[in-house]
């Protein structure tokens, strides 16, 4: 029991001030004591925790000048805070340390985007984004505050874009572009098709050249019903053109007779024949009796 009331001795009478409790306010003596006492103390609601504070600023729109200043870009840029300290500062005075920061760190950003921004034309968003993002990376790669315990660091990110009147400027050649291009894949396939109709009407011709039958196919292909006529009219050419070859034959023969070369024209005997069935006449077998074959 003495160790009990000296225990009580020790601890204060009153509550301490500003620190809450589940107990009723206010409540006092020995009883209240050791409550107070055994009591853990209050969550930190409003002292900065182990981890950091974390904060994100909302974005910031900048219009930038392109290469040569008579364009711009349309970048729009959003920093990302971090704090951290040692001294147990209470959020409210990490959010005043962020806020000191702010307006330095937003002026630097924006200096770096437009001296990059600058080396770029203004069609070209993209190419000005990386490198825009790659300089902000290297700008603020080391904690821009850093002191009494207290460390910030900034993240900075950029998105660039085109201005409306660039948008503009840039939809009216985008749309000749694609009229250009679509004429030129309706060329291309007009060509393709040319191309391919030429090979096969090629193609076609080669094989009728090479058939004497052909032409005579082609016209009944257009007019079946004409197939008496185009077969009358198929054997009168033939027998033509036979009577034309056999004709010609007379009068090679008797040219070669009259220089004493006979021997030549029993000799393309075989030739003869060979010419008679491309024509479509019907040539006998050969005899073995024919009187320039016998010994002269």
């Amino acid at each position: 029991m003495r160790f009990v009331h000296r225990l009580l001795r020790r601890l204060p009478r009153r509550a301490t001030a500003g620190i809450a409790h589940p107990w009723k306010d206010g409540e006092d003596g020995p009883i209240g004591s050791v409550r107070r006492f055994f009591q853990p103390p209050p969550a930190p609601h409003s002292v900065y925790d182990e981890q950091g504070l974390h904060e994100r600023d909302a974005p910031l729109e900048l219009t930038v000048p392109a290469r040569g200043d008579a364009f711009s870009f349309q970048a729009v840029v959003t920093v990302a805070w971090c704090v951290t300290s040692g001294d147990g500062r209470t959020t409210t005075g990490l959010k005043a340390d962020i806020a000191a920061e702010r307006p330095k760190i937003h002026e630097r950003a924006e200096e770096v985007i437009r001296r990059v921004a600058r080396r770029f034309e203004p069609y070209l968003p993209g190419e000005a984004e990386e490198a825009v993002n790659e300089a902000l990376t290297v700008e603020f790669a080391r904690p821009p505050h850093q002191c009494d315990d207290v460390t910030i660091t900034a993240t900075v990110k950029a998105k660039v874009g085109l201005t409306e009147e660039v948008r503009e400027l840039r939809k009216q050649l985008g749309r000749v572009l694609l009229e250009i291009q679509a004429k030129a894949e309706i060329d291309e396939m007009i060509r393709a098709n040319m191309t391919q109709a030429r090979d096969a009407w090629r193609d076609f011709l080669t094989e009728g050249m090479e058939d004497w039958t052909a032409r005579f196919a082609v016209r009944l292909a257009e007019s079946p019903r004409e197939v008496a006529g185009v077969m009358t009219t198929m054997v009168e050419e033939r027998r033509q053109d036979a009577q034309s070859f056999l004709d010609v034959v007379k009068q090679v023969v008797a040219a070669q007779q009259s220089v004493d070369v006979f021997d030549l024209v029993a000799a393309s005997d075989g030739v003869l024949r060979i010419a008679l069935e491309r024509l479509g006449v019907p040539v006998p077998p050969p005899a073995s009796d024919l009187p320039w074959l016998e010994e002269r």
